[in-house]
């Protein structure tokens, strides 16, 4: 697994003729960080030595030091961002927008269709133009369309982040939205221990409020009492929908989860959702929510030896903060200033390095720790 900027995993399993039969945890290593932005003309030159390694692997396998040949596959997971850069694909805004199917942004919420992985990459390959919205060569092409794995943190991320915007739209078309309605919500927070608070935005009316983490998502999402924003019906109603979707997370992470039954239940959810009573529109439904209903049952059929998370960026985006909070707290804001200035990518990569060899050479219990002495 590799890491770069923003959330990515790359894995590669070695075939040993076995499939594992559970999900195994991953070991997080950084072997490529790139500070700039992500986008796809530069990042196809930086990952250039990498594309060229991966595409031999893929072909060649490797011999380890008993001249024992492995063959690899290779999977790709990350946020939606990422993973539509280096698939050559257009925004998650566009009308073409799913990297697995053709479906246009028209057509969600149309129940008529029964969308499925149609796409592959011997096509993209081949032609890139053949499919709307693909717009360059995919990155990594070495990689099979079906191994380009949904990542289920964002999905959860995502999608909690628009059952909560809906909420406070509702309050403002309801025309609650106010000191009353904000100062119910932060203690609300507070009761539930999730950090939270609204400020106005400089030079104008628009209040922001605080980003939630990943843990902070599920405790609202479990935990928050919608009763104290709107009628019992209404928060019983919006109350049902948080619920569902919770447990749908909750069995997408699960391996035992029946695909057939996972399904039938996202099908629903997203029914419920766009019933009448809630009053939500099909514009409403984002990509990850497509994705959840029609593309995670497959993938939970494709890779049901190792289950969808195996596959989580949980792991990158914690190596990741751990990282920014180590290297980037530091008074010297990213290594000082002047000829003594070091970049603090450098730092973590000869940390990283530093710690592999260690480990690998079981060297770190010979290696007699500094003693604190107290002179008087």
């Amino acid at each position: 697994m590799v890491q770069l900027g923003s959330a990515w995993l790359l894995s590669a399993w070695l075939d040993f003729g076995l499939k594992p039969n559970r999900a195994e945890p991953l070991t997080t290593l950084t072997i490529i960080l790139y500070p700039g932005i992500e986008k796809y003309e530069t990042l196809n030159i930086v990952l250039e030595p990498l594309i060229t390694e991966l595409r031999k692997l893929k072909e060649e396998g490797f011999r380890d030091n008993q001249n024992i040949e492995w063959k690899v596959e290779l999977y790709f997971s990350s946020d939606w961002k990422f993973l539509a850069i280096c698939l050559g694909l257009n925004a998650a805004n566009s009308k073409y927008f799913c990297p697995w199917c053709e479906v246009s942004k028209e057509q969600q919420g149309d129940f008529s269709y029964e969308w499925t992985i149609n796409k592959t990459m011997d096509q993209i390959r081949e032609d890139y133009t053949f499919y709307r919205g693909h717009t360059r060569p995919a990155i990594f092409d070495m990689i099979p369309l079906q191994n380009w794995v949904p990542d289920e943190l964002h999905i959860m991320l995502r999608i909690t982040d628009v059952l909560w915007r809906l909420v406070l739209d509702e309050l403002r078309s309801r025309n609650t939205w106010g000191d009353r309605a904000r100062n119910v919500i932060v203690e609300e927070m507070k009761r539930i221990d999730v950090k939270f608070h609204f400020w106005l935005e400089v030079g104008s009316t628009n209040w922001q409020y605080t980003s939630l983490m990943g843990q902070d998502k599920l405790i609202v999402l479990q935990h928050f009492d919608l009763t104290k924003l709107f009628p019992n019906s209404r928060a019983t109603q919006i109350r049902n929908l948080w619920d569902n979707f919770y447990l749908l997370h909750k069995a997408m992470k699960d391996l035992k989860t029946d695909a057939k039954q996972f399904s039938d239940d996202a099908y629903a959810w997203l029914r419920q959702f766009l019933d009448s009573n809630y009053f939500y529109q099909a514009s409403d439904i984002t990509p990850y929510m497509h994705v959840l209903v029609y593309h995670i049952p497959e993938m939970m059929r494709i890779h049901c030896h190792f289950g969808l998370a195996a596959f989580s960026c949980s792991a990158v985006e914690k190596k990741n903060h751990q990282q920014v909070s180590h290297f980037f707290k530091k008074t010297t804001k990213d290594g000082g200033v002047g000829k003594g200035r070091k970049s603090a990518i450098v730092d973590i990569l000869e940390y990283e390095n530093r710690v592999l060899y260690f480990t690998n050479n079981n060297e770190i219990d010979l290696i007699q720790l500094p003693k604190r002495l107290r002179v008087k």
